[in-house]
């Protein structure tokens, strides 16, 4: 078991995840903050993956068509 110290503002954003009133601020934490992992992680549980089928990759095609050109790139951070 730990301690820590919370800003009032951090305990409020913990406590509003609580699912109910025996729900814990360490379940609370486990659920919503993820486990740090490597990209050889996710390269490993991506391989493990099935395949797509032929609706999913023409509906992935479709999805990123606009991305691919970059007449529709822009900078959200740009003001103009």
């Amino acid at each position: 078991m730990k301690t820590i110290t919370l800003t009032e503002d951090a305990y409020e954003r913990l406590a509003a995840l609580k699912t109910s009133p025996r729900d814990s601020f360490s379940k609370v934490i486990l659920r919503v903050v993820p486990k740090r992992g490597t990209a050889a992680e996710i390269l490993a549980a991506v391989r493990e993956l099935p395949p797509l089928t032929d609706e999913q990759a023409r509906l992935m095609d479709e999805a990123t068509a606009d991305l691919r050109d970059p007449s529709n790139w822009r900078d959200p951070w740009a003001t103009s």
